[in-house]
Order: structure tokens, then C-alpha cells, then sequence
């Protein structure tokens, strides 16, 4: 007997699901229009279009669900930087929720500008992404490099008194990290060095390298 696996049974799910709303509008059987006014459509629209735009949501998840759910093949890596859900989910261990969690910090936090960024994002740790590190490549690391290069010659920012803006200034530090300095510093009181920053969460040894420079205490 042949197993699938679970997107494979939400892809044919959602394609008989598809099959039979279609049959059920020919037979004269399928939902009336008020049932379907959870769609944004017009109030002029006719059955048939808010059936026809069903059926496009319907299509368009199953090929959703059948990227998620196809291997990467030998040597192909994924880009967390542009990347969408579905590809990302075609990483070993990552679904819908750590995919989403991925999308969310590259859009807060900024980009990740090499692999140990990843750890910024919830429940990807070392052992997580030493998995994951094969599987992936980071096409903006030349954008970093130059942003990082210009960086140098900004004054450095005193993380005992920046505020959230002042802290964004620092290559790598988007909205979420500089949330994270904030709060570290309310908890344990002044950095002392640069190795303190350690203990924010997000900020590990490859990121302190790059910021040490660009920090005063």
C-alpha cells in the first residue's frame, strides 16, 4: 500500500475539494451567493465569477502546497534573504510556522548577512542550522560587505544610552535586535564590554565581530 506523506494529502485534499465544488455547480447544487461573502468581490458580481475566483484560491494553494512539498535537489540551496514561504519550507525541518518566523525577522531585523543570523530567528539554534547550512546561500553578502565597509567610518554608538533609532545605525541592528539591546540593558544593567552584548538574544559571537567596531561603552 503506498503512504503519503502529509502535503501530499493536503495537496489531494484540496484538489478533491476542487473536483467536487465544480461538480456541485453543475449539477445546480453548489452554494449560493450569499455563501460566499467572505470573498472581496463586488456586490455585482455573479455566481459564477465568485465560483471561478474560488476555484483561482483553491489552484493556487494546491501549487503552493506542491512547491512546500518537493526536495531540494542535490546541490540546489534556498536564499533566506528572498525566499518565499513555500521554498522555505523545502528546508529539512522548517514548516509553515518556522518559515513564517524566518519571513518576519528578514523583514524587522534586516537581512541576514551570513548564516549564523539565522540564529536571530526563534528556534533556529547551532544544532538547527548546521542543518540547515548546506541547504543554504546567502546572495546579499556583497551588499553587507559594502554596507559594513561604510560603517566604519560612522562615530560608534554609545549602547548605554542609544535608543532604538541610534542602535539601528549599527550594521545588522534592525528594530527587533535593537528591541532586544533595549531590554537587556533594562535587565542587567550597563554593557561593560563588548562581550556583554552576548548575552542579547540574536547577537551571537559572528555578529559581535562585525559590530565590535561600531560600539562604545
Amino acid at each position: 500500500m503506498t503512504a503519503f506523506n502529509p502535503t501530499e494529502l493536503r495537496a489531494m485534499a484540496l484538489a478533491t475539494g476542487l473536483l467536487l465544488l465544480g461538480a456541485a455547480a453543475r449539477l445546480g447544487l453548489g452554494p449560493g451567493p450569499a455563501d460566499f461573502v467572505w470573498l472581496a468581490v463586488s456586490d455585482s458580481a455573479t455566481p459564477g465569477t465568485r465560483l471561478a475566483e474560488t476555484k483561482r484560491r483553491v489552484t493556487e494553494g494546491l501549487a503552493a502546497e506542491v512547491l512546500a512539498g518537493q526536495p531540494l535537489a542535490p546541490g540546489e540551496r534556498v536564499d533566506p534573504n528572498t525566499a518565499s514561504l513555500e521554498e522555505l519550507r523545502r528546508l529539512p525541518g522548517i514548516g509553515p510556522s518556522r518559515a513564517t518566523a524566518i519571513v518576519a525577522e528578514r523583514a524587522s531585523g534586516g537581512p541576514f548577512t551570513d548564516l549564523d543570523d539565522l540564529t536571530r530567528v526563534p528556534g533556529i539554534g547551532p544544532t538547527g542550522l548546521t542543518k540547515l547550512a548546506p541547504h543554504m546561500a546567502l546572495g546579499r553578502r556583497r551588499n553587507a560587505s559594502v554596507a559594513a565597509l561604510s560603517a566604519e567610518d560612522a562615530a560608534p554608538v554609545d549602547v548605554n544610552r542609544a535608543q532604538i533609532k541610534e542602535l539601528e545605525q549599527i550594521t545588522g541592528i534592525g528594530p527587533v535586535l535593537a528591541s532586544r539591546i533595549l531590554e537587556t540593558r533594562r535587565r542587567v544593567g550597563r554593557f561593560q564590554g563588548p562581550e556583554d552584548l552576548l548575552l542579547v538574544p540574536g547577537i551571537g559571537p559572528a555578529i559581535l565581530a562585525r559590530i565590535r567596531g561600531q560600539v562604545r561603552f
